[in-house]
């Protein structure tokens, strides 16, 4: 007789984007699960608790649903915590605003399809042969603060005015998912090409990569990202070296920028993207940024006054479905 299969658990943001309208239904679709133990946290305080009770329950999957500052907290207390002998498999939902982690290495679709395929899954043999994928987080330590965040993106220069400029105009009238991250893009890039202020404010950042020496750009955008796909399938990452953490930088002054930008963005970066032209792209399992400014941290928006150093977190291994 085959054992039966293991618990899976469940943590829940109701306030984040999608679940603002549908945390109702969503909990009716999940209270028929026998096999799934759901746990709702209110607050960042609630994380701790909710995946404690859960490892006691020895699950051996863990679904997160709400959005990738969600996803990024409850995976960075997991990790931080060492509360499970061994990490569970992660199902990460797409109940944020923007879901960029659930759309590369999730349960992709609406919310509610992706809420029954999961279910579904958990009801039948659990099926994983093409569907795990193994990504890091990246440790975010700012001015020396003892208590790290993570994330699975991080962005700074023109992407933190296009960010603003997404919460103030495009998500506050009901536009989510990769809709409204394109939006938001394409009115970045047509601010950066019109010299708009609002838009082509660059930064001065010096960028250290692992044990090598630190490096002055003057800097119109930065993606680092551990992930494969960014939102509306972006992948803006072309350096073929070894590291888990994917950087790629525009300085300010990049010459052709929209054409090479759209290149680089599609995933085949065009003969401009060199960095005698203003543009590069590396991977590292470490990074320092010696800064003052804002950079977004999966779409949060945190203060740096002066470094941030990042590193690649030990692999997870997540559900795609």
């Amino acid at each position: 007789m085959k054992p039966p299969a293991s618990p899976v658990g469940l943590i829940s943001n109701p306030a984040s984007g999608h679940n603002r309208d549908q945390f109702a239904g969503i909990c009716s679709q999940i209270d028929g699960q026998s096999a799934i133990h759901h746990r709702i946290t209110h607050s960042a305080a609630d994380i701790a608790p909710a995946l404690a009770e859960l490892a006691a329950l020895n699950i051996g999957v863990l679904a997160i649903n709400g959005g990738d500052g969600t996803a990024s907290a409850v995976l960075g207390e997991l990790l931080e915590s060492g509360v499970f002998d061994r990490p569970p498999l992660i199902a990460l939902l797409p109940g944020g605003t923007a879901n960029m982690n659930a759309g590369d290495i999730g349960v992709r679709g609406s919310l509610h399809k992706a809420v029954t395929r999961f279910c579904q899954w958990c009801d039948s043999e659990r099926p994983t042969a093409g569907k795990l994928a193994q990504r890091t987080l990246m440790r975010v330590v700012t001015d020396g603060e003892e208590k790290p965040r993570y994330c699975m993106f991080l962005g700074g220069g023109a992407v933190i005015h296009g960010t603003e400029y997404a919460h103030r105009e495009i998500h506050s009238r009901g536009l989510r998912d990769d809709f409204s991250l394109a939006l938001g893009t394409l009115r970045t890039v047509w601010g950066v090409l019109r010299n708009d202020p609002a838009f082509n404010r660059h930064v001065d950042i010096t960028l250290t990569l692992d044990d090598g020496e630190p490096v002055q750009y003057d800097t119109l955008i930065l993606a680092v990202s551990t992930l494969q796909r960014l939102s509306f399938g972006m992948r803006p990452f072309w350096s073929q070296q070894p590291g888990a953490i994917r950087l790629t930088l525009m300085e300010q002054g990049c010459t052709r920028f929209a054409r090479t930008f759209f290149s680089i963005v599609r995933g085949h970066p065009n003969r401009n993207a060199v960095p005698a032209s203003g543009y590069r792209s590396h991977n590292a399992d470490r990074l320092g940024l010696a800064m003052s400014g804002k950079i977004n941290l999966d779409g949060e928006l945190v203060d740096v006054a002066k470094t941030a150093q990042i590193s690649a977190s030990a692999p997870l291994e997540f559900l795609r479905l």
